[in-house]
């Protein structure tokens, strides 16, 4: 039962601050760091984004690539992709959207002192021609197998600057940024150059709630009317018995990982890594702490995917496997009980009950950890650094398994890429860079095989799981599609049917 001066509180002000009329509100746990689509890489960056943003291809809900500002792609060579543009486009203000805007987006960030972290994932292409205001061409060094992920960029309009912190770009989508206040709200509004079906949202309001019961109390009091994947568990089953509310869950591919950092040498012994995840009760955390909301995860790649390989190496729970690999390693435990290791995990506030497991579990076999919490820009800039000992974050969105190559590969090291930890082993890197430029699916997937036997093997990551998607709405929402990959982007098309009798209190 949820306490009832909390359910006043959200009683007393959901008043204050309400969406405009014909607005959803969404209830977010961190702000977007940037709405700039050339900066954002983060997830909150991303699921706001890609309402206000077109690229030209995106990421369906079946997990395929599809055009977006394409009405059609055709790879016309092994090294060239042709995308011919939808008739009509137009910015949010007016401004017609051609292909001339597409390319300076791609030339801005790869623009020498470009400001962009995306500059490192265009690494592979070779020139962007637009030998017509209808027709982008895509050309890589080599044969790309992943080119099409270059095509998911959002297009800013033409002489646009990268401005970190500034005011967010026009975009082409199906909303517009009408206002952004940091760790308060983000309010977009209906683009209106985009067709819109009749009773779909005149805008949509992100709000920060950070705290996990105070969203829930918003969605029962009929404050929010959606909130994906920030809902605890163990508020599930207060928020399932409120009968305007519905609830759905389904499999997920958002891959929850822990990372190290191997620029200290403890962590480059495999010995110490590998005894770190036998210590860590991955069944009991998922289980327990996230009430079944998740799956034990064996790689990056989820069981969805059509490259997912499943016959690796996995780490069950065995913290007397722990011990002997650590004895091994040269850390024998004091007298004490404590080993002479002791590492920092950093995290976020909405993370600090998972660092508390993993502090407990770790204790067992004699390691000390030392929990380090931030908001979320700073643990980011930290992460972003390799400033870390120890950290667990998402990957979100992986459709293609090129994402081993941008955080395996050697020559991804920050501040170009996603390689935070500084992992390097050759054999990696020849892998995943034979398989990023090999085209025949069935020799391709035979590589992606070994890349994850590898990993596996290795312990760049211990895998955690793979988040479910749970999503707690309004019931009188309809026409909101669920994306495996937690995307929001079917919220421009949900119209409001009459919502269910809304009960008060606990």
């Amino acid at each position: 039962m949820m306490p009832l001066l909390l359910s006043a509180v959200v009683g007393c002000r959901s008043g204050a601050g309400a969406p405009p009329s014909g607005y959803l509100q969404v209830d977010i746990d961190t702000s977007p760091l940037a709405l700039d689509p050339r900066l954002g890489t983060d997830a909150m960056s991303s699921r706001v984004g890609e309402l206000v943003f077109d690229a030209l291809a995106r990421v369906d809900e079946h997990q395929e690539f599809a055009g977006d500002l394409a009405a059609s792609i055709e790879r016309s060579a092994p090294t060239a992709i042709v995308f011919h543009l939808r008739p009509g486009l137009r910015f949010s203000d007016g401004r017609p959207l051609t292909a001339r805007d597409i390319k300076y987006t791609y030339d801005s960030i790869l623009a020498p002192g470009s400001l962009s972290p995306r500059a490192a994932m265009f690494s592979e292409l070779a020139a962007i021609e637009t030998p017509d205001s209808a027709t982008v061409i895509l050309k890589t060094h080599r044969p790309y197998a992943p080119a099409l992920t270059l095509a998911t960029v959002g297009v800013v309009p033409y002489g646009t600057p990268i401005v970190p912190h500034g005011a967010a770009p026009v975009g082409s989508g199906p909303f517009a940024v009408e206002a952004f206040a940091r760790d308060d709200r983000v309010v977009l509004r209906r683009n209106p150059y985009r067709l819109a079906a009749l009773g779909t949202p005149r805008g949509i309001v992100f709000k920060i709630v950070p705290d996990p019961t105070v969203r829930a109390l918003e969605l029962a009091e009929g404050v929010c009317d959606l909130v994906e994947n920030l809902i605890q568990p163990d508020l599930l089953g207060y928020l399932q018995r409120r009968p305007a509310l519905a609830i759905d869950r389904f499999p997920g591919t958002a891959y929850q990982y822990l990372a190290f950092n191997f620029r200290d040498p403890r962590l480059k012994d495999l010995r110490v890594r590998r005894a770190i995840a036998y210590a860590l009760d991955r069944r009991a955390i998922v289980d327990h702490l996230f009430h079944r909301t998740a799956r034990v995860a064996n790689g990056m790649l989820a069981p969805e995917n059509t490259y997912y390989f499943g016959g690796v190496t996995t780490y069950p729970y065995d913290p007397a496997r722990a011990d002997s690999l650590l004895d091994k390693a040269g850390y024998p435990r004091g007298a004490s009980g404590w080993r002479a290791l002791a590492f920092v995990y950093k995290t976020t506030p909405e993370g600090e009950r998972l660092a508390e497991a993993f502090q407990a579990m770790l204790g067992r076999v004699g390691i000390r950890l030392r929990i380090r919490v931030n908001e979320f820009g700073a643990f980011y800039g930290d992460i972003q650094r390799g400033n870390f000992d120890l950290m667990s974050l998402q990957w979100v969105g992986i459709s293609d398994p090129h994402q081993y190559r941008m955080v395996f590969d050697s020559r991804q090291t920050p501040p170009r890429g996603l390689n935070r930890g500084a992992y390097s082993n050759p054999a990696m890197d020849r892998l995943v860079e034979t398989g990023d430029s090999t085209l025949d699916r069935a020799a391709r997937r035979a590589i992606y095989r070994q890349v994850q036997r590898l990993a596996a093997d290795d312990l760049p990551y211990v895998s955690l799981w793979w988040q479910d998607n749970v999503v707690v709405m309004d019931r009188g929402l309809e026409g909101f599609r669920p994306y495996p990959n937690g995307s929001l982007r079917s919220l421009a098309d949900v119209s409001r049917g009459p919502r269910a009798h809304v009960e008060r209190g606990p």
